[in-house]
């Protein structure tokens, strides 16, 4: 038996639907108040259970009988206010699930981090996995939760754990349009005004799901793996967006100086109207800024060939126009 925490995030939801599709039997936690978005065939086919990473008495009830361990579940928010939850989501969580998974003898883990629990501290500087971790302005506190995370993973390395880390950068495809990176698609669709200079690297939801699979059933122990396919400039990536949804480009180009008035400003309508900000400090820092990062050593260790961004933009964009057409938005 597969047990899959974060089951009804984003990457989660990926990893399940391979899963699911392969034949597998798997387990899946999940909050009462969480909404799948799962095909009903598919999330039909899961043993789903309730619970909470923070809850140790519910991680050793659903992991119990299972060998495999795939832990995906987050918190991902870059406000100021949201520190503590990120802390303990991210980090104290992480901390349970490794626990839990000693306890329970488990066979092997793989744990979702993340391409900001590395280290990098100059614009455009090609990051790996060897890339020192030092304190920086250019670290968000989801960035500083998700190091602390992986700390535990290799503390519980150290203590017997067979388990293997990935790295995703910006990935991409389709979920719950509201939140995380589908999102995006839902702004660029309603009339997103507003590029920056900057750039990341991308990779497809897909490519994620089916490495984690493969490390898992591989004999890789004891390594980190940074997931990344290409590397896109901001612009590009939210032009290439908007012309295969069929809608206007971003046609105003904001500098380091225009997105320094902006985050303020937006900070102060989400306090006065209650919303989620456009952009805020953290994410307007990472808007102007470059990051590179170098997939060398997961492409020569397993040979894997990923999926072209421009093909996982196109294929989410038509399921995005699908589910706007089905009235799902």
């Amino acid at each position: 038996m597969i047990f899959v925490t974060g089951g009804t995030g984003f990457i989660g939801t990926h990893l399940l639907r391979e899963l699911v599709t392969r034949g597998e039997k798997v387990r899946a936690l999940r909050r009462g108040s969480s909404k799948v978005f799962l095909e009903k065939n598919l999330t039909q086919e899961i043993d789903w259970v309730e619970g909470d990473v923070q809850d140790e008495m519910s991680l050793e009830d659903a992991m119990r009988g299972c060998d495999e361990v795939y832990h995906c579940a987050a918190f991902v928010r870059f406000l100021p206010q949201d520190r503590r939850r990120l802390m303990e989501v991210n980090v104290r969580g992480t901390t349970n699930v490794v626990d839990t998974a000693l306890a329970s003898g488990i066979r092997k883990l793989v744990h979702v981090s993340s391409v900001a629990a590395i280290g990098r501290n100059r614009d455009n500087e090609l990051v790996n996995e060897n890339t020192i971790w030092e304190n920086s302005k250019l670290h968000s506190n989801y960035a500083i939760s998700k190091f602390l995370a992986e700390r535990e993973v290799w503390r519980g390395m150290a203590e017997g754990l067979n388990a293997v880390i990935v790295n995703p950068s910006l990935v991409l495809g389709a979920g719950n349009w509201n939140e995380g990176p589908p999102e995006l698609f839902h702004k660029i669709w309603k009339g997103l005004f507003l590029y920056t200079e900057g750039g990341t690297g991308v990779v497809a939801a897909e490519d994620v799901a089916r490495l984690m699979i493969q490390f898992m059933k591989s004999g890789i122990s004891g390594e980190r793996f940074i997931i990344n396919a290409e590397t896109w400039s901001f612009k590009d990536l939210l032009f290439l967006i908007a012309d295969q949804l069929g809608v206007r480009r971003p046609r105003l180009k904001a500098s380091s100086s225009v997105i320094n008035i902006l985050w303020p400003l937006e900070m102060m309508k989400s306090r006065l109207l209650g919303k989620k900000p456009l952009i805020s400090k953290e994410s307007a820092r990472m808007a102007t800024h470059w990051s590179r990062f170098d997939n060398t050593k997961i492409v020569k260790t397993t040979g894997y060939q990923f999926m072209p961004i421009t093909r996982c933009i196109e294929e989410t964009a038509q399921k995005f126009l699908q589910a706007v057409d089905e009235n799902q938005i």
